[in-house]
């Protein structure tokens, strides 16, 4: 398949619309009927778009309507890859999630290889895959598909985009996982209505994706977002993963939260995970909410003091973007108590006058099978992957 400028913005104006009549998209456009009918052809002849008279009328007959053909486009194989699993989903460009599966990663020395094995074993032919997207953490060049940096996996400067597409004959697209989340919320979640809004990831890292105007804010050299390391305490000496100190990431992640428990216990500060601490050696973010929820006084301390530090940086995305809404998307935020921390600290430091809706995503587990697969229904009809 290979369509013209006019005819990716056809396409684009029936995927966002679902079902649209060829007067209406003459209209938006700007095109005339005749530019209207060229286009539309080939689109008709080659079956990626069909015609359907199920619109509404205002009376006499029903007008044609023109919607996508999901069989003719096929289904999206996606992939999530997180520091610990492989999350494989199938959907479609209609965002209809078909399956979905886990696979544990046990090593990352050779997880290219591994990639390509489990691609592999999905691409059976009733699945009818036509595009594969990958998502992963990292800071990654969207357009060309190279991943510039992973810390998690020690990749750098790694084209998956062009190394998969030669293995399975495919259109590939990769992108960031938060910059996916925030797709997986336009096109998933209740965000569909929202021009301007922030999503805020925060896990063993903290990363944010940024949504202008309606469409996905990358940035120069892709690297928008990265508020995790933005220094938010100039006097600590806690060592951020990018090599500074101080970095909200270093400050107020789950990675930082259980790291300053484990500390304290080990300098006698009383805790009622000091008994697990002694017994499994280690201590998991889990363990510290649920210490929280029962009121232990350390773990309360230390997740509270993060949570203040996660709203001032709140503060400063709201002072410069204005959003309408910030999503927050993490295991810290399900816990009552510290929600309700943050939004008092927020109303501490926001203006008066700065308006914003603060939600927590209800996406929760599934946003990394969404993920994925939003990432191709936003991009399949703006970067025309299959001129590649």
């Amino acid at each position: 398949m290979d369509f013209t400028y006019s005819q990716l913005r056809i396409l684009e104006m029936i995927k966002n619309k679902k079902r649209i009549s060829r007067k209406k998209i003459a209209e938006e456009l700007g095109l005339t009927p005749a530019a209207i009918t060229k286009s539309i052809s080939p689109l008709l002849k080659s079956g990626v778009v069909l015609e359907d008279c199920e619109g509404a009328s205002t009376g006499g007959r029903k007008p044609i309507e023109l919607i996508l053909n999901r069989e003719s486009l096929g289904n999206i194989l996606g992939i999530s890859l997180t520091p610990t699993s492989l999350v494989i989903s199938v959907g479609d460009i209609l965002g209809n999630v078909f399956s979905s599966k886990n696979y544990e990663i046990l090593d990352t020395d050779d997880l290219v290889e591994f990639l390509k094995k489990i691609i592999k074993n999905e691409l059976s032919d009733e699945k009818k895959i036509k595009v594969i997207s990958l998502v992963l953490t990292g800071l990654v060049n969207s357009d060309n598909g190279v991943l510039i940096f992973s810390p998690h996996y020690k990749w750098k400067k790694v084209n998956l985009r062009d190394t998969i597409e030669r293995e399975f004959k495919l259109p590939v697209l990769v992108e960031n996982d938060v910059r996916a989340m925030a797709l997986s919320e336009r096109y998933f979640n209740t965000s569909k209505a929202t021009n301007n809004f922030v999503v805020l990831n925060v896990s063993d890292g903290i990363g944010s994706s940024i949504f202008v105007g309606g469409d996905l804010l990358s940035g120069h050299g892709f690297i928008s977002g990265e508020i995790g390391h933005v220094v938010m305490d100039r006097s600590s000496l806690r060592k951020c993963s990018c090599g500074k100190r101080g970095c909200l990431e270093a400050e107020a992640s789950n990675k930082a939260i259980v790291n300053k428990m484990f500390s304290m216990i080990k300098l006698n500060n009383y805790s009622s995970l000091k008994e697990k601490l002694s017994q499994n050696g280690v201590i998991k973010i889990e363990d510290v909410l649920e210490a929280v929820n029962k009121r232990d006084f350390l773990s309360t301390k230390v997740a509270t003091e993060a949570m203040v530090t996660i709203a001032h940086s709140i503060d400063m995305i709201i002072s410069i973007l204005n959003p309408e809404k910030i999503i927050l998307v993490g295991e810290l935020f399900k816990e009552k108590y510290l929600l309700n921390t943050l939004k008092l600290e927020l109303q501490k430091v926001t203006l008066e006058e700065q308006k914003y809706e603060l939600v927590v995503s209800n996406l929760l587990d599934k946003i990394h099978i969404y993920n994925p697969i939003s990432v191709v229904i936003h991009n399949i009809f703006r970067k025309n992957i299959w001129r590649r």
